[in-house]
């Protein structure tokens, strides 16, 4: 049966009803198929039953109770045949369905804020740290009296070792460049000897040339070493000693300002 056909034999077995009536008793289940849509008209004739039980339930609303009822989304409802009607059956278990889960959700959300709360006063008591005894503080402070004096061999060791290494580095730097001067003034001698001899004497204006070839290229490798090192370590040993400064006055300073 389709809509149309149910709706069509509704209308006949409401003709003795008044117009007024039936035209509102037609229009709501006209509204309730639009609500369910055209793909579920088919349940909806199922959840009503015939257009017969229909009408009875309608007249019957009208006749015994017709001060005591109303019409609603599935016709004419009183207090009598509303136990009748398969739709509000339906509606009641759906909207005691919605309120048992509506119930459930309040009460999974009352346990989860309630968890949270007491993890939050758990995490709160734990960050509470209970204050120091004294005879703890008392030897602290004898330990680190007793203990100074290792620490102070300590401190000065690791700084006079670094400052050895730093001396170290800049007396290599200052060596390949006195090195680097030496190779050049030498080479200079023996380029101006070389020339000097080299009608009289060519062989050994030769040599002094060659020996001064050889000086002018050790004075080039001097001159990069020292270029090298003057240009990457004493950056690195500045940087180390402003990053040292920072981490044993920085604080105090930040603090102070």
């Amino acid at each position: 049966m389709s809509r149309w056909e149910f709706m069509r034999q509704l209308e006949e077995l409401l003709s003795d009803i008044s117009p007024n009536e039936r035209e509102e008793a037609l229009q709501y289940y006209n509204d309730y198929f639009n609500d369910a849509g055209r793909e579920n008209e088919q349940e909806v004739i199922k959840a009503l039953g015939s257009p017969k039980q229909v009408a009875k339930i309608v007249k019957d609303g009208l006749s015994e109770n017709a001060y005591q009822g109303e019409f609603t989304e599935t016709g004419f409802t009183s207090a009598k045949n509303a136990q009748q009607n398969p739709i509000v059956k339906r509606m009641e278990e759906d909207s005691s369905k919605e309120k048992a889960f509506a119930d459930k959700e309040n009460t999974e959300k009352t346990t989860a804020e309630s968890g949270k709360e007491k993890a939050k006063e758990g995490s709160s008591g734990a960050s509470k740290k209970e204050p120091m005894p004294a005879w703890a503080v008392v030897l602290i402070v004898i330990g680190c009296v007793l203990l100074s004096p290792v620490l102070l061999s300590v401190i000065f060791a690791a700084g006079g070792t670094l400052l050895g290494i730093i001396a170290a580095i800049f007396g290599v730097i200052l060596g390949f460049g006195l090195a680097m001067i030496i190779c050049y003034v030498v080479a200079v001698v023996l380029f101006v000897a070389g020339f000097s001899c080299i009608i009289v004497h060519p062989v050994s204006a030769l040599g002094l040339l060659g020996g001064g070839c050889i000086c002018v290229a050790l004075g080039i490798v001097f001159m990069l070493l020292t270029g090298f090192l003057a240009g990457k370590c004493v950056p690195g040993i500045c940087q180390g000693i402003v990053y040292i400064f920072k981490k044993l006055f920085g604080k105090k300073e930040v603090s102070a300002a």
